[in-house]
């Protein structure tokens, strides 16, 4: 087991992921209860998974869009020969830098969004708490915060020519505005990319304007629209039955993962 015993944190703790042990700040309410559901198996094994599918030779770039603390990030890190992690949200960003500066010499982590421009966006805190504290989305109307923007042309310019890439874009919602850049990068590159969806957020953004059923609608149209350029590089986990379930055969539409682990 490798782990680092310094880390510039009011609070900290070690956490065992994929047979590592990593020193993690705890300044968060509930961080601690977290990184042990995380330690223990229940919080994104489907994610871990795919990267331990996807970087076994080791040679390889790992793009986390939409890093929060960095979970993926650290149990990528010494898989890989780079990691690339991008965080927007100011708060959440300062604990994704503690964690990586303690525990990975080979990620660079950005405090950015990705968009399909350049400059700033602003993103919502859809619950109490200010920066760090709540889930951060393009959708919304509480608590706003500008953010500095990257483009994917500004990620593939970084990564550099001749490399292996596999990407991880987990964005609130904002995937649905970039999937076409996504899309022509994982083609590009011939990325395993893991994709997560988010019907939820276009559902409770338009019900109020045009109903429940068609916000549904919706929301189906858009994640199936998803998936279907994802699929134009290669096979996808899931389709549009997948996305119909989601949607429709639960009380809340419900959020998911898609991945392509081998492109054409």
């Amino acid at each position: 087991m490798q782990t680092t015993d310094v880390i510039e944190s009011n609070t900290s703790m070690l956490v065992e992921l994929g047979g590592r042990q990593y020193r993690v700040a705890t300044d968060r309410p509930k961080a601690a209860a977290w990184w042990g559901r995380a330690e223990s198996g229940q919080w994104e094994e489907d994610t871990f998974r795919f990267l331990d599918a996807t970087t076994k030779d080791g040679d390889v770039t790992f793009v986390d869009v939409g890093a929060w603390i960095g979970p993926i990030t650290l149990y990528a890190s010494p898989r890989v020969e780079r990691v690339i992690a991008l965080e927007p949200d100011p708060g959440v960003f300062k604990e994704l830098s503690a964690n990586v500066a303690a525990n990975a010499v080979n990620v660079d982590a950005w405090n950015a969004a990705v968009d399909n421009a350049p400059g700033t966006i602003t993103l919502y805190h859809e619950a109490p708490g200010g920066n760090g504290a709540a889930l951060t989305s393009s959708f919304g109307s509480s608590n706003p915060v500008e953010v500095r923007c990257v483009t994917f042309a500004d990620i593939d310019a970084a990564i550099g020519r001749d490399k292996k890439v596999v990407l991880k874009v987990d964005i609130e919602g904002h995937e649905y505005r970039i999937i076409d850049a996504l899309v022509a990068l994982s083609k590009q590159r011939r990325a395993p990319t893991h994709l997560s969806l988010h019907p939820r957020f276009i559902w409770y953004d338009k019900r109020a304007q045009i109903g429940g059923l068609c916000a549904r609608m919706a929301a189906y149209a858009e994640t199936a629209n998803a998936i279907r350029k994802l699929a134009t590089v290669g096979r996808v986990s899931g389709g549009r039955w997948l996305a119909f379930s989601k949607v429709f055969l639960h009380r809340r539409p419900k959020n998911f993962d898609v991945e392509l682990r081998q492109p054409y």
